[in-house]
């Protein structure tokens, strides 16, 4: 077992292998500092190089940092290395530690398998060949990625971390710099996570003609562009007739839902710009529902002979209904009752135009089997509007 020594400092040369590259000023100040209270509690490892000196094998910082905090030794463990174990050793060491960037770390790992097999280098590092391969992907970004990423944190301001996964997540972007470079902004700016930035980076490449307005949007308004843009492109696709029913379940429910919303007492509230942002809004929601109901207007027109746009009150929950529906969508009530039809004789309890007996338990509550069920005779008493599309104004 090799003796740890004392060895002067002008004896020792750094390491050729040595993994890592960048030594942050400050932190190497702090480490002076303790050294100069404390000393150096952990001995450098060094192989002899054969002319008098020693290399460094493990321990750079702590050497460095010795130097400026004004030492003339070091303790030091000796060891007879090749270059292959030294660089293994080195990196090994710093792997432990965590101690490396991960540019850094990529470089040692590419360095090592020249000297070594796949095999032999994850074993050796202790970690599996899949896992030696997402190190190295780091290598594919561009230069000017990897030196972002290596910052230090003092360097980046207040913002988000950029680390090794935003990192990865570029690799997709590898033919625009630009682009990756200003994701690197955002991701600090808006502390994205990588999970968010992976979704914009899949949003750029799947809507490559929205790439700037996912640059410059926050995460929420991308959520909003790509729940949109998702509608529209589905709508795209041919229509799966079996999903018609949640489909439609749906639409209603949302319908509800912008229903109960629309109270005007916001307008009272809200500056002028919201106001138009506002209007805009439910514009472009007027028109794409003008469309819709145009559609499904001549599409009851072309099924049902002689279709009329009658619309009647539910007589249960009171929701305007067209008289086609039969049930109300609501509360599934019958909608078609004698009780308010205009036909029906409430004193003799007789259809009008059929003549037909119908009493008036079966005319207030009608089933599926009554004869209002489905009566082409059905004449509302009382008028409802029908909501149909304003005439556009000369």
């Amino acid at each position: 077992m090799p003796e740890m020594q004392m060895i002067p400092l002008d004896q020792i040369i750094t390491g050729r292998n040595q993994p890592r590259q960048t030594f942050y000023e400050e932190s190497l100040q702090e480490l002076a500092q303790s050294i100069k209270e404390r000393g150096v509690l952990e001995p450098i490892v060094v192989r002899p190089t054969g002319d008098g000196h020693y290399e460094i094998v493990m321990g750079e910082r702590r050497y460095r940092a010795s130097q400026m905090a004004g030492l003339t030794e070091i303790p030091a463990i000796v060891r007879e290395l090749s270059d292959e174990e030294a660089a293994a050793d080195a990196l090994l060491e710093n792997f432990q530690r965590e101690d490396l960037n991960p540019i850094e770390r990529a470089q040692a790992i590419q360095r090592l398998l020249t000297m070594m097999s796949w095999e032999q280098v994850a074993r050796t590092l202790g970690v599996s060949e899949s896992t030696l391969k997402r190190h190295l992907e780091l290598l594919e970004l561009p230069e000017v990625i990897q030196r972002e990423l290596i910052k230090p944190p003092s360097a980046t301001g207040n913002g988000g971390t950029f680390t090794e996964g935003h990192a990865r997540a570029l690799l997709p972007l590898n033919k625009e710099v630009s682009t990756q470079l200003r994701l690197v902004e955002k991701v600090r700016n808006e502390k994205l996570s990588i999970g968010d930035l992976e979704k914009v980076i899949n949003a750029i490449l799947e809507y490559p003609n929205k790439k700037e307005a996912f640059l410059r949007v926050p995460m929420h308004v991308t959520e909003e562009m790509l729940k949109h843009l998702g509608a529209h492109r589905e709508r795209q696709r041919p229509y799966k007739p079996q999903t018609a029913e949640q489909h439609l379940k749906n639409l209603m429910k949302a319908c509800s839902t912008v229903s109960d919303l629309l109270d005007d007492r916001v307008i009272e509230f809200i500056n002028t710009q919201q106001m138009n942002q506002l209007l805009a809004t439910t514009g472009d929601l007027e028109h794409e529902l003008q469309q819709f109901n145009q559609r499904v207007r001549t599409a009851l027109q072309n099924k049902e002979y002689g279709f009329r746009e009658v619309y009647i009150h539910c007589p249960l929950c009171g929701r305007v209904e067209l008289i086609g529906s039969l049930r109300c969508s609501v509360c599934w009530t019958v909608l078609r009752r004698c009780y308010d039809c205009g036909n029906y004789d409430r004193t003799y309890e007789r259809c009008a135009v059929t003549n037909a007996q119908i009493f008036v338990s079966e005319a207030e509550n009608p089933k599926e089997y009554s004869k209002s069920y489905k009566c082409p005779d059905y004449k509302p008493k009382f008028e409802v509007l029908a909501r149909k599309p304003q005439p556009k104004a000369a």
